[in-house]
This record gives structure tokens, sequence and C-alpha cells, in this order.
């Protein structure tokens, strides 16, 4: 027998047997759905969580820290020495040293305290920090800011009574692109506790930090410029030698990886190397893991649902033998060969499968653009169910196997049977 006759007569059986192969089907639609939906939130969270992540900063960036104290007993620093060993990592593609100092922004008769970090301008974009409005700091930036997102909330007329001041905050208009700023390290500037030996610097504001980003709180200057302020501070104020900020040891170091595979063993050599190390990527990789663990439940609880549908296919081709006893006898005595009678069942099977994993498939997509509907209607930012083109095809291909595998024995029986016992049979 050609393939085409044993197609073609595996569907005219089936088509014979409507209502059975009807609810055959309709178990394997079932059973496909509820896996391929389950697996899907699981997706869903996977991606939800990477979205949030990436909203959140680059993945691709780690934060080194000095830690408190060291198992080892011997102390370790951020400087130029373990910033160039940093570097040497494979797959490292910038490194940038960071201070960290609480500076008074000056608009006018307005002042704002914020919190200021200086860093490498050239690694800035690097680092992939988001921008709300503006650009991020350049190579060959001098005496230039990104102000923090919420920055222009904090400014206030240091003149004012507390109570009036605070009362007023919210009406004062600050223009980035037009007013003139100054910066000072003086924390009580134009109060009565103001130290006139600091002279406020001018500097410009090329920058606003986007709010979704993990720094929006944080200003953002020139790490060489930041320094000089500070010296100049310590000057004014006759700073003691030892209570001086150390120069060429850093508060942390921003490490950019090339590729986001890497982060996690880049992470590791430097925890190695006796530093705290965090990353955006190791916020993900923990929330990835909670989500794999109720995918496996999910999919479990879905496969439950297809072997309830693999039950049915054994059962309805084991019932087809049966009923086909006589007729499986006259195919054996006018020809046809186990291997076809096999193929037949087999096919037969695959079938039914086949077609429900397609009517699964459908289904699916309906369940999951309606629960995707709902979701957004109750604040969902993102998508809760996701189908990717090979999730579907694992679908079809998944209820095709598990009825070929279904009806493996019912097939195996039929080519057993007796062609004379087969053809006496009534």
């Amino acid at each position: 027998m050609s393939s085409f006759d044993i197609i073609s007569m595996a569907i005219r059986n089936l088509w014979k047997r409507k209502l059975r192969t009807f609810l055959t089907v309709l178990g394997v639609v079932i059973g496909t759905a509820s896996i391929v939906v389950m697996i899907s939130v699981g997706i869903g969270m996977n991606e939800g969580y990477k979205e949030q992540a990436e909203q959140m900063g680059s993945l691709n960036v780690i934060d080194v820290y000095t830690p408190w104290s060291s198992d080892s007993g011997k102390k370790v620093q951020l400087d130029t020495k373990t910033i160039e060993e940093i570097r040497k990592i494979p797959g490292v593609e910038a490194v940038s040293p960071t201070i960290n100092e609480y500076l008074t922004i000056i608009d006018g008769r307005y002042a704002a305290g914020v919190s200021v970090v200086g860093i490498d301008p050239a690694a800035m974009e690097a680092m992939e920090y988001k921008i709300g409005w503006g650009r991020p700091l350049q190579e060959g930036d001098s005496m230039a800011l990104v102000l923090g997102a919420y920055a222009k909330e904090e400014f206030y007329n240091p003149k004012q009574s507390s109570r009036y001041r605070y009362s007023q905050s919210n009406n004062i208009e600050i223009n980035l692109e037009e007013d003139k700023f100054k910066i000072t390290t003086d924390s009580g500037y134009g109060t009565n506790n103001a130290d006139n030996s600091i002279k406020p610097s001018k500097i410009e504001i090329v920058g606003e930090m986007d709010q979704m980003d993990q720094n929006a709180y944080n200003s953002f200057m020139p790490i060489k410029d930041l320094e000089k302020l500070i010296d100049e501070r310590d000057k004014a104020q006759d700073v003691s030698a030892k209570d001086k900020r150390k120069k060429g040891i850093y508060d942390n170091l921003k490490v950019k990886v090339e590729n986001m595979e890497d982060v996690d063993s880049v992470q590791e050599k430097i925890k190695d190397m006796g530093f705290e190390a965090s990353s955006l990527k190791e916020y993900l990789n923990y929330m990835q893991e909670t989500s794999r663990m109720l995918q496996t439940v999910l999919g479990a609880i879905g496969a439950i649902s297809l072997l309830v549908a693999a039950i049915g296919i054994t059962n309805t081709m084991v019932m087809s033998i049966y009923e086909r006893t006589r007729e499986i006898g006259v195919m054996k005595v006018i020809g046809a060969t186990l291997s076809d009678i096999k193929k037949l069942f087999l096919t037969e099977a695959a079938f039914i499968g086949f077609l429900g994993g397609i009517a699964g498939i459908i289904i699916s997509l309906i369940v999951s653009k309606i629960v995707n509907i709902v979701a957004v209607g109750m604040g969902q930012a993102s998508n809760i169910s996701r189908i990717p083109i090979w999730l579907a095809l694992a679908g079809v291909v998944f209820a095709t196997f598990i009825g070929i595998l279904a009806g493996y024995l019912p097939a195996k029986r039929a080519t057993n049977l007796s062609a004379l016992t087969a053809i006496r049979t009534e």
C-alpha cells in the first residue's frame, strides 16, 4: 500500500466514526490548550520580569562595593590597581569608578540639595543610564551635570522659613534649558549657616535622569570635577589630612559587561577578588527561578490533561480494532503487510493528535488574548500570557507525538491478529 492509500483510508475510517473521533479529538484539544496556556503564563512572567528589570537599568552593569569586613582578614579597596585588574577580566567592556557627595544646586534665588555621583563621563553612555531629557555625560565634558529625575521638586527658597518653603516648593518652575545654574559643596547655602569661604561654581545641566532608572534619585557629573569641588571645600574648611577623602580610592565601581550571558561569571570573579558585587541580572535570575518553579507546576497540571487525552486515544483505537477485526483479516488475506496495517492505525492516531493539537493551539491563542485583556483592565503593564511561535509549533508536534504513542500498542495488537481468526469473526 502506498502512503496516499494509507492516509486516505485513515481519513475515511475516522470519518465513519465521526462522534467518537470528535470526542477523542476534543480530549486532545483540552489537553493541548491546558499545557500551552500554562506554559505561556510562565513565559509571560519571565518576559515581564525581564522588561521590569530593563526599565530599572542595564542588565549588563555590575555594581562593585568594598565589603564592610573581609572573611580572609585582608583589607581590599577600590583603587586604580583594582580597576585595571577588573578591566582585564574577559567579557568586561567598560569600568568606571564613582564617588558620592551631597551637594547644593543653585538656580537664582532657589537651591536644592541633591545626591551627586561622580563618574567617568566617557563611560556614562556605555553604562546605559536612562535619560529622560537631554543627553548623558560625554567624553570631554567639564562642569556638566545630569540632574536627578526628582531634583526639580527639591528646589526651595533658603531665605524663607521651612514651613513656608515646603508649602511652596511644588510651585517653583525650573527651566533646565534656559536657567543659569551653580553648584556648591556648602549644604547650608543661602541660610544663616552658610559657609562663605566656599564659592559656588558654574555648572551646565546637560540632561535629566529618567524616572524609571534605578539611579533616578542621583545626579551625575564628571568625577574629576567632583573631586576638585571636594578639594576646594576641604581647603576652605582646613580639613586635616587624615579626614580628607583619599585620591584614587573610590566608593564603588560600575562594570559594564559586553554580553548579558557573561554577567554572572564576571560577577563571581569580582566577588572572588574580595569585593561585594550586585546587578539587576542577579535580581532577574532570582525572579526567573521562581517563575520556572511555577511554570513546572503549571506545565505538570496541563500534562495531566494531555495524559487523559492519550488514554482516550488508546481507548478509541482499541475499540476500533475490536470493531474492525474482520476488516483487518481481509486486508491480510488480500496482501496487506503487517507494516501497512500498523501504519494505518498509527496514521489514524496521529491524525487525532494532529487535529487536536491544531485546535488546541487556536483555543490557547483565544484564551491567552482574553487573559491579557483582563490583565490590562486590572492594571497589569505587560502581557501575562505569551505564546511564541516555537511554543505553538511544539504544542502541535507534541500532541501528534502523543497520538502516535497512544496508538502504538493498539496498532501492534492489530498486526498480531490471525488472518483466519479475524475473517471468521462476526
